[in-house]
């Protein structure tokens, strides 16, 4: 699985979504962040970490790595 980043953090929450490559309601192009080398949702989560600190994944198609609210 592959795996993106928004470069656009939430308006309600500030924190930048992951997706995978597949997701209907992943952003453009012009606004990911490939994550190469990743295969599962926890690896994801700590590669996203390395651009911002507050990530979490898309509820659509991430749900493991989902903010724990």
């Amino acid at each position: 699985m592959f795996y993106v980043l928004n470069k656009n953090a939430q308006i309600s929450t500030g924190n930048h979504k992951i997706h995978t490559i597949f997701c209907k309601r992943k952003p453009d192009c012009k606004n990911i962040i490939e994550l190469h080398g990743v295969d599962n949702f926890m690896t994801a989560l700590y590669e996203a970490r390395k651009y911002y600190p507050c990530v979490e994944g898309c509820k659509y198609c991430c749900k493991e790595v989902r903010l724990k609210k």
